[in-house]
Protein backbone atom coordinates (compact mmCIF):
# COMPACT_ATOMS: atom_id res chain seq x y z
CA UNK A 1 0.00 0.00 0.00
CA UNK A 2 1.56 3.78 -1.18
CA UNK A 3 1.21 6.26 1.59
CA UNK A 4 2.77 9.32 2.43
CA UNK A 5 6.23 8.37 4.62
CA UNK A 6 6.99 8.72 7.98
CA UNK A 7 8.98 11.85 6.88
CA UNK A 8 6.26 13.56 6.23
CA UNK A 9 6.19 17.90 5.28
CA UNK A 10 4.07 19.62 7.55
CA UNK A 11 2.02 20.65 4.00
CA UNK A 12 0.88 16.52 3.84
CA UNK A 13 -0.21 15.89 7.57
CA UNK A 14 -3.47 15.93 6.19
CA UNK A 15 -3.52 13.67 3.44
CA UNK A 16 -4.96 10.49 3.53
CA UNK A 17 -3.46 6.94 2.50
CA UNK A 18 -2.97 5.80 -1.03
CA UNK A 19 -4.36 2.39 -1.59
CA UNK A 20 -1.93 1.42 -5.12
CA UNK A 21 1.58 1.44 -5.91
CA UNK A 22 3.29 3.65 -8.83
CA UNK A 23 5.06 1.70 -11.73
CA UNK A 24 7.93 3.99 -11.92
CA UNK A 25 11.43 4.17 -14.01
CA UNK A 26 15.09 5.52 -12.89
CA UNK A 27 17.30 7.08 -15.32
CA UNK A 28 20.68 7.88 -13.97
CA UNK A 29 23.23 9.94 -15.34
CA UNK A 30 25.46 7.51 -16.76
CA UNK A 31 22.31 6.68 -19.36
CA UNK A 32 21.20 3.46 -17.54
CA UNK A 33 17.45 2.67 -16.30
CA UNK A 34 16.15 0.97 -13.35
CA UNK A 35 12.77 -0.40 -13.27
CA UNK A 36 11.33 0.17 -9.56
CA UNK A 37 7.70 0.89 -7.84
CA UNK A 38 7.22 4.03 -5.42
CA UNK A 39 5.92 2.27 -2.38
CA UNK A 40 5.35 5.36 -0.27
CA UNK A 41 5.64 9.17 -1.32
CA UNK A 42 5.39 12.68 0.56
CA UNK A 43 6.33 15.87 -0.68
CA UNK A 44 9.77 15.66 -0.06
CA UNK A 45 10.66 11.86 -0.85
CA UNK A 46 9.72 8.76 -2.26
CA UNK A 47 10.51 5.24 -1.21
CA UNK A 48 11.90 3.18 -4.25
CA UNK A 49 11.78 -0.43 -4.48
CA UNK A 50 13.79 -2.19 -7.29
CA UNK A 51 16.22 -5.01 -8.43
CA UNK A 52 19.29 -3.05 -8.07
CA UNK A 53 20.31 -0.31 -5.52
CA UNK A 54 21.63 2.87 -6.89
CA UNK A 55 24.20 4.73 -4.00
CA UNK A 56 23.69 7.42 -1.95
CA UNK A 57 24.02 10.79 -3.41
CA UNK A 58 23.22 9.62 -6.97
CA UNK A 59 21.36 12.58 -9.31
CA UNK A 60 18.56 11.12 -11.02
CA UNK A 61 15.41 11.49 -12.48
CA UNK A 62 12.27 9.50 -11.66
CA UNK A 63 9.45 9.09 -14.12
CA UNK A 64 6.28 7.50 -11.80
CA UNK A 65 3.20 6.56 -13.16
CA UNK A 66 -0.03 9.19 -12.73
CA UNK A 67 2.77 11.62 -10.97
CA UNK A 68 5.18 12.33 -13.77
CA UNK A 69 9.05 13.16 -14.29
CA UNK A 70 10.52 14.57 -10.40
CA UNK A 71 14.42 14.92 -10.40
CA UNK A 72 16.61 14.05 -7.33
CA UNK A 73 19.01 11.87 -5.24
CA UNK A 74 19.41 9.00 -4.20
CA UNK A 75 19.21 8.77 -0.39
CA UNK A 76 19.66 5.98 2.40
CA UNK A 77 18.76 2.20 2.00
CA UNK A 78 14.96 0.92 3.37
CA UNK A 79 14.82 -2.86 2.83
CA UNK A 80 14.77 -3.74 -0.87
CA UNK A 81 14.63 -0.05 -1.67
CA UNK A 82 15.84 3.16 -1.16
CA UNK A 83 14.94 6.89 -0.61
CA UNK A 84 14.31 9.46 -3.42
CA UNK A 85 14.78 13.08 -2.16
CA UNK A 86 13.26 14.88 -4.55
CA UNK A 87 14.81 18.82 -6.03
CA UNK A 88 12.21 20.98 -6.47
CA UNK A 89 12.22 24.37 -7.93
CA UNK A 90 10.32 26.93 -5.47
CA UNK A 91 7.08 26.92 -7.21
CA UNK A 92 7.02 24.00 -8.17
CA UNK A 93 6.57 21.24 -4.70
CA UNK A 94 3.13 23.62 -4.12
CA UNK A 95 2.29 21.97 -7.46
CA UNK A 96 3.34 18.29 -6.53
CA UNK A 97 1.56 18.42 -3.10
CA UNK A 98 -1.72 19.31 -4.80
CA UNK A 99 -1.41 16.46 -7.16
CA UNK A 100 -0.43 13.88 -4.52
CA UNK A 101 -3.53 14.78 -2.66
CA UNK A 102 -5.59 14.76 -6.18
CA UNK A 103 -4.67 11.26 -6.29
CA UNK A 104 -5.87 10.31 -2.97
CA UNK A 105 -9.28 11.75 -3.89
CA UNK A 106 -9.06 10.07 -6.71
CA UNK A 107 -8.37 6.82 -4.63
CA UNK A 108 -11.19 7.41 -2.54
CA UNK A 109 -13.41 8.15 -5.15
CA UNK A 110 -14.07 11.95 -4.23
CA UNK A 111 -12.44 13.96 -7.20
CA UNK A 112 -15.08 13.53 -9.74
CA UNK A 113 -17.17 15.11 -7.14
CA UNK A 114 -14.63 18.25 -7.23
CA UNK A 115 -14.93 18.60 -10.28
CA UNK A 116 -15.64 22.47 -10.39
CA UNK A 117 -17.15 22.87 -14.05
CA UNK A 118 -19.03 20.39 -16.56
CA UNK A 119 -17.63 18.51 -19.58
CA UNK A 120 -18.30 18.85 -23.15
CA UNK A 121 -17.38 17.11 -26.32
CA UNK A 122 -16.20 19.54 -28.53
CA UNK A 123 -17.46 19.63 -32.02
CA UNK A 124 -14.20 19.32 -33.44
CA UNK A 125 -11.96 17.21 -31.52
CA UNK A 126 -8.66 17.37 -33.39
CA UNK A 127 -6.64 20.39 -32.39
CA UNK A 128 -2.57 21.16 -31.21
CA UNK A 129 -0.80 21.70 -28.38
CA UNK A 130 2.65 24.13 -27.74
CA UNK A 131 4.91 23.23 -25.63
CA UNK A 132 7.66 26.33 -24.01
CA UNK A 133 10.13 26.96 -27.57
CA UNK A 134 6.96 26.73 -29.58
CA UNK A 135 7.42 23.38 -30.46
CA UNK A 136 3.75 21.69 -31.67
CA UNK A 137 2.14 18.87 -31.46
CA UNK A 138 -1.37 16.61 -32.59
CA UNK A 139 -3.83 15.59 -30.24
CA UNK A 140 -7.18 14.73 -29.53
CA UNK A 141 -9.15 16.56 -27.30
CA UNK A 142 -11.50 14.21 -25.15
CA UNK A 143 -13.27 16.57 -23.73
CA UNK A 144 -13.41 20.32 -22.09
CA UNK A 145 -14.86 22.37 -20.01
CA UNK A 146 -14.43 25.87 -18.19
CA UNK A 147 -11.63 25.13 -16.32
CA UNK A 148 -9.69 22.03 -17.84
CA UNK A 149 -9.67 19.59 -20.71
CA UNK A 150 -8.57 15.78 -21.12
CA UNK A 151 -5.93 15.44 -24.46
CA UNK A 152 -5.42 12.15 -26.19
CA UNK A 153 -1.61 12.51 -27.62
CA UNK A 154 1.41 10.15 -27.80
CA UNK A 155 3.62 12.58 -25.86
CA UNK A 156 3.02 13.49 -22.46
CA UNK A 157 4.20 16.25 -20.75
CA UNK A 158 5.44 16.18 -17.60
CA UNK A 159 3.52 16.92 -14.48
CA UNK A 160 3.43 20.70 -14.21
CA UNK A 161 4.64 21.66 -17.20
CA UNK A 162 3.12 24.54 -19.26
CA UNK A 163 1.11 23.86 -22.36
CA UNK A 164 -0.71 25.99 -24.73
CA UNK A 165 -3.88 24.18 -26.32
CA UNK A 166 -5.77 26.36 -29.09
CA UNK A 167 -5.51 30.30 -27.16
CA UNK A 168 -5.87 29.06 -23.44
CA UNK A 169 -2.55 28.38 -21.44
CA UNK A 170 -2.98 25.91 -19.05
CA UNK A 171 -0.31 23.21 -17.34
CA UNK A 172 -0.64 19.58 -16.98
CA UNK A 173 -2.09 18.56 -13.77
CA UNK A 174 -2.41 14.78 -14.24
CA UNK A 175 -1.51 11.37 -16.93
CA UNK A 176 -3.57 8.41 -18.21
CA UNK A 177 -2.87 5.56 -20.34
CA UNK A 178 -3.27 7.38 -23.36
CA UNK A 179 -2.74 11.50 -22.44
CA UNK A 180 -3.04 14.09 -19.91
CA UNK A 181 -5.17 16.70 -18.01
CA UNK A 182 -4.93 19.67 -18.28
CA UNK A 183 -5.81 22.61 -16.19
CA UNK A 184 -6.47 26.14 -17.75
CA UNK A 185 -4.63 28.80 -15.89
CA UNK A 186 -7.44 31.43 -16.55
CA UNK A 187 -10.83 29.71 -16.62
CA UNK A 188 -12.86 30.07 -19.79
CA UNK A 189 -16.34 31.39 -20.07
CA UNK A 190 -19.27 29.72 -21.26
CA UNK A 191 -19.45 31.59 -24.41
CA UNK A 192 -15.61 30.99 -25.11
CA UNK A 193 -15.75 26.86 -25.79
CA UNK A 194 -17.11 26.45 -29.21
CA UNK A 195 -14.03 29.23 -30.14
CA UNK A 196 -10.88 28.25 -27.22
CA UNK A 197 -9.48 25.74 -29.65
CA UNK A 198 -9.41 27.51 -32.93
Amino acid sequence: MTQFGKRLAPAALSAALMPQSFPARLLLADGSERQCAVTAIDPDSALFLCEDQVPEGTPLAAFIEDIGRVNGVAGEAAGHGFWVNFSFSANRQPRFVRHLRWLIRRDLGLAAAERRHTRFEPRNRQARFMLPGGREQPCEVIDISLSGAGIRSRMRPSVGSPVTLGRMKGRVVRHFDDGFALEFLTPLERSDLDSALG
